[in-house]
């Protein structure tokens, strides 16, 4: 090796010092401790509070449409929307249910519903 590529003698004793203060089982030291990729916008806890606001409001119906930032970073969490109101401590299974009696409730009172008259001056049929 060159002369010119050894480090100063100095900076070799502080870097071998460091190494050999930190121990085996510590992790190396890293010159920059930001984590790569784009930084999460809610913790994980926000996520869940997020969640349980939203389901004390009766909004878990049609999230993905309503709040589609909170869906998808709730799926990028736990792997699903089941995933993430179980970690939130709600049952998918009830939130399901309950959107679906809504549901059809709201197709049979449609049904029962009388056609309006068509007004006048409307010429559509």
């Amino acid at each position: 090796m060159s002369q010119s590529t050894l480090p100063p003698p100095a900076a070799a004793v502080r870097a071998y010092a460091a190494a050999r203060d930190r121990g085996p089982l510590d992790p190396p030291v890293r010159a920059t401790p930001r984590r790569r990729g784009r930084p999460p916008l809610a913790t994980p806890e926000e996520v869940m509070e997020q969640i349980r606001s939203v389901a004390r409001a009766g909004g878990l119906f049609r999230v993905h449409v309503v709040n589609p930032a909170l869906y998808a970073r709730a799926r990028r969490l736990w792997g699903s929307w089941a995933g993430a109101l179980l970690a939130a401590g709600i049952d998918h299974g009830a939130a399901v249910g309950a959107a679906r009696r809504r549901a059809l409730e709201t197709r049979k009172h449609r049904r029962r519903e009388p056609l309006t008259p068509p007004q006048e001056g409307d010429h559509s049929s």
